[in-house]
């Protein structure tokens, strides 16, 4: 039965964003909340409708937040409307439909530029990209996905010819969150009559981009702040560039190594998860409609010379310039990724990746398409086609990797606080917690109980005074950076902290719990500098049971 094109399309839209609902949010019931998400989001869960609207208003109005008000006010937003729906597993769904949305719209303007197989394949690139492994962190989906759905309705509003509306959408990104903004310099490159009259309209174009980047780095100037406008002028010069040529041979080449990576890591679920998909796929793959074959000499001709070049099928012209488009793409993701290495492939600073995807998966999609086209009608489509499930089907295991570390760091950070709070519960307001990382378990997606561990406890009970009791994690070898002036001095060389938290603690005030058993125990012994002891804090009075609990208890505390 043939089916008509609308069918088609949602059809293949429902596949997609099934599917990554499989690979990114099949066990975010058992997600929790990580790294910049704790900074954040419990404030926005604890806040009251009107509160919220306040904070949003004052957010944007003084346009704070280095500038780019919209990032943290959507965060703020979405995650308290998914808390007040269905409590923590609520901002997961709402993150998963912000990027469906997404997804939504790069496969209908793939379907606008190109034919269906390939708006598919470069739909299957798009979910199973990971190079950024941050797709269902709180803090990116929120905050940062919504960045590119205005890229994306830009693009497709230019391929409209509605070019104002266009311009504005791209310009809004500005004050969200910036990475995925020259993603809008191939607008003129959508249209699939390439002339002397695009290169014209290219230029002013890449004016028109190029203006708006300068409003708004002096704009940012002027209001004042860190971030961007803080760096040198060389940094500022030659951190594009470097990016430009890190970040998509690091994008490009974890489609090579995630595969290997799901190999090395393979487990039961993860088994099971690629052979499922690898039938799929390969199911799939092998009825897509490829109704010609090129001919390798032919394309081997149109290399050299330009009379053969013009004779090439239009599909083939198609894919060229589709090729470039994706290039472009995926370079054009990377000069404003200023603040995170480009060459990350763990942790959430991967999300310095998060633009790469529309240009990755468009590559992706050229080349499965084109062996496909290459080896059409032959004995080798069978082969091709198995390569091409396979390859897919790994990186759909690679999905349950990622999922698998943050089920694992929440129930990490869950036991932690569990088993710490009963031996602190003295704690007073100038105490400092230090916890040994001995038997500390971390995952590679996200991290469990490090840098922010400083402001939860704060988060876990209601303290009366603004000084608030904080919990450090040392790192090993932090006794040789003890400070003889009876103080151990908190920053990176010594603790898992971000430099905002970078203090002195006072021996008389500090409480040590030691973890080289395998679990707490809290120390007593005075420590020795120097050879000289200094004396740490004795349990006393507990405190803890007469304070209120902060909205992180109920989450963090696992009940008996």
């Amino acid at each position: 039965m043939k089916i008509n094109k609308k069918w088609e399309a949602i059809l293949d839209l429902l596949l997609l964003v099934g599917l990554f609902w499989i690979v990114r949010y099949w066990h975010s019931p058992h997600f929790g909340l990580y790294e910049d998400d704790l900074t954040i989001i419990p404030d926005a869960f604890a806040r009251s409708f009107s509160s919220l609207m306040g904070f949003i208003f004052n957010y944007i109005s003084h346009f704070l937040g280095q500038g780019r008000p919209l990032h943290h006010s959507l965060i703020y937003l979405f995650s308290w409307v998914g808390w007040q729906t269905i409590g923590l597993w609520g901002p997961y769904l709402v993150g998963y439909l912000i990027t469906a949305i997404n997804i939504g719209l790069f496969y209908w303007l793939m379907r606008r530029v190109t034919n269906r197989p390939m708006a598919l394949l470069a739909g299957f690139g798009y979910i199973l990209y990971s190079a950024d492994t941050t797709q269902a962190y709180l803090t990116l989906s929120l905050g940062v996905q919504p960045s590119m759905t205005l890229i994306l309705l830009a693009l497709h509003g230019y391929f409209s010819n509605k070019r104002i509306l266009a311009y504005i959408l791209a310009f809004i990104v500005l004050f969200s969150y910036e990475t995925p903004f020259l993603l809008f310099l191939v607008a003129p490159l959508l249209k699939k009559t390439w002339n002397k009259a695009l290169l014209k309209e290219m230029l002013w174009h890449t004016v028109i981009i190029i203006s708006m980047l300068g409003l708004i780095y002096l704009f940012r100037h002027s209001i004042g702040g860190d971030g961007v406008v803080s760096l040198g002028l060389r940094d500022i010069i030659t951190t594009p560039f470097l990016h430009m040529l890190e970040g998509p041979i690091v994008s490009l080449g974890t489609f090579v190594f995630r595969p290997y990576q799901v190999i090395k890591e393979l487990a039961p679920e993860i088994g099971l998860a690629v052979v499922a998909s690898f039938v799929a796929f390969f199911w799939i793959i092998s009825r897509l409609p490829v109704s010609t074959r090129v001919n390798i000499r032919l394309l081997w001709s149109a290399i050299k010379d330009p009379l053969a070049r013009s004779a090439l099928p239009e599909d083939v012209k198609s894919i060229g310039r589709l090729f470039l488009i994706g290039i472009i793409m995926l370079v054009a993701a990377y000069p404003l990724t200023f603040t995170v290495r480009a060459y990350a492939i763990s942790g959430r600073d991967t999300r310095v990746h998060f633009a790469g995807v529309a240009g990755a998966a468009i590559l992706v999609a050229v080349v499965t398409f084109f062996l496909i086209y290459l080896t059409n009608g032959s004995n080798w489509r069978k082969f091709v086609n198995i390569l091409i499930s396979l390859e897919l089907a790994l990186m759909v295991g690679y999905g349950f990797v990622i999922q698998r570390d943050y089920v694992l760091a929440w129930q990490y950070q869950r036991e932690f606080w569990t088993e710490l709070v009963p031996l602190i519960q003295d704690v007073q307001p100038n105490t400092y917690v230090l916890v040994t990382s001995d038997s500390l378990k971390d995952t590679q997606a996200i991290d469990a109980n490090t840098w922010n561990l400083p402001i939860v406890l704060g988060q876990l009970y209601e303290f009366p005074s603004q000084t608030v009791p904080r919990v450090f994690r040392l790192r090993p070898g932090w006794q040789d950076h003890l400070d003889v002036s009876a103080a151990i001095f908190l920053s990176s060389i010594t603790s898992y902290a971000a430099p905002d938290f970078y203090e002195k603690a006072d021996f008389p005030y500090i409480i040590l719990i030691d973890t080289s058993s395998g679990r707490m125990v809290r120390c007593t012994a005075p420590l020795a500098v120097d050879g000289t002891p200094y004396s740490i804090k004795k349990p006393s009075d507990p405190t803890l049971p007469l304070l209120p609990h902060g909205v992180l208890y109920d989450l963090l505390i696992i009940q008996p």
